[in-house]
């Protein structure tokens, strides 16, 4: 049995390297790397299996699903999410790929370890065994803890008020603030794992010997949470259902709480972690190593130990069928009619016009004076009771009183708005 950990190859979130690196401690060696995005085209030599912990987050290229045959999987920390559907590096799909040889494999390889909540609830609806399992970073072991030369907080991927107010927080007190990014600024496809891996074990570091870890990213909050350091979980609202039941592990708040200076008291005396989430953490580590044990004395070739009866060609033939309809379908839900688009730019163009014309009015008007001496102008004019200055007055307070320009960028508002 070789063993495979399973990684995205291109990514700029530093939590997916979390969870791959969580799952690399586990094996014997790592003979493999396994790209997530690539799960159906991996293939060992020889017919020989390749173990792998399935802990991820489903995925970018569905179409690619399901995994090969040559993968031996655990399948614990599985979150599947349709949330990517329409955004420029997602997928136009949602749950058509729990359908067919997809649902079947699943089926085959049940019960499925569920991340949160959510994938639980979507598994038991499509009559998938599932359990919630918590995710593989909760086992990640403690670091060396080292003394640094000045103590510190960590501030990870928070809002911007949030992190102004931590800094104000802990100035002049001695305790420095280092200000960590959860995301790469390029994506890492050419970073080799090794890289990666030390780039994994450099962060750890740093929340281990924190005195406190604050942050909005959930693998760094779980990964922090398994150190034993103190965090604090910062959100503007807890209604992803990727933090359920994740954030009752940790203390957390919303944005509007913590600026509100209601949690003052926590960073002043940052309080433990509480210890609810250990259970599913000594669950885990059953199952997980109970996996590892197993795959020692196993000595089945893929084939053989093969779950699922579909044939190759039964496969390509659904994916193909598959991508087509999720394609099909996302064209209708998204498509745009030309006219409607002729149109609009049509309108467009006739509000520039407008816009040019106002503003060259609004040149003229301000050489006219300012509406407070016009007004004043005006009770003069009529102290004086010269009538044709008075009307010449009313004409330029009316119009500067009556400016388009109001009246034209409520227009365009509304014309972006509708087609935005």
């Amino acid at each position: 049995m070789k063993y495979g950990v399973l990684w995205r190859k291109t990514t700029k979130n530093i939590g997916d390297d979390m969870q791959s690196y969580a799952e690399s401690l586990w094996y014997p060696q790592v003979d493999y790397m396994i790209d997530i995005e690539d799960l159906d085209g991996f293939h060992a030599a020889d017919d020989e299996p390749v173990a792998c912990i399935m802990s991820a987050w489903y995925m970018w290229h569905k179409w690619n699903w399901p995994p090969s045959k040559s993968i031996y999987p655990l399948w614990i920390g599985f979150h599947y999410n349709d949330i990517h559907r329409g955004r420029p590096r997602g997928m136009p799909c949602k749950w058509e790929y729990l359908t067919g040889p997809g649902y079947d494999y699943l089926k085959a390889h049940a019960p499925i370890g569920c991340r949160d909540t959510a994938t639980l609830r979507h598994m038991q609806r499509l009559g998938i065994d599932s359990y919630y399992s918590g995710c593989i970073t909760l086992t990640l072991p403690q670091r060396p803890r080292k003394t640094p030369e000045r103590p510190y907080v960590c501030v990870v991927g928070v809002e911007k008020a949030v992190e102004k107010k931590i800094k104000r927080f802990y100035q002049n007190t001695g305790i420095d603030v280092k200000v960590i990014a959860p995301t790469r600024p390029e994506p890492s496809g050419n970073l080799s794992w090794e890289t990666r891996k030390a780039q994994v074990e450099d962060m750890l570091d740093l929340y281990q010997n924190a005195n406190a870890v604050y942050t909005f990213r959930l693998h760094c909050t779980l990964p922090t949470l398994a150190l034993g350091t103190p965090v604090l979980l910062i959100r503007k609202s807890f209604k992803s259902d990727r933090f359920v039941p994740h954030q009752d592990y940790v203390h957390h708040c919303t944005t509007k709480d913590f600026l509100a200076g209601k949690y003052d008291g926590w960073m002043q005396n940052p309080p433990p972690n509480p210890d609810t989430y250990l259970p599913v953490r000594r669950q885990l580590e059953e199952t997980v190593s109970a996996f590892i044990a197993q795959c020692k004395q196993e000595t089945r070739k893929a084939s053989e130990l093969c779950k699922t009866t579909y044939s190759d060609q039964e496969l390509l033939q659904w994916q193909n069928e598959t991508m087509k309809l999720t394609l099909h379908n996302y064209f209708i839900e998204e498509h745009i009619d030309l006219r409607e688009l002729i149109a609009a730019r049509r309108e467009l163009e006739t509000l520039r016009a407008e816009l040019e014309e106002t503003q060259r009015q609004v040149a003229d008007y301000h050489a006219l004076g300012s509406p407070k001496q016009l007004q004043k102008d005006l009770r003069a004019y009529r102290a004086l009771g010269s009538v044709p200055e008075v009307q010449t007055a009313v004409r330029r307070y009316r119009k500067l009183m009556n400016l388009p320009p109001v009246r034209l960028l409520k227009r365009m508002y509304r014309f972006f708005k509708k087609n935005k």
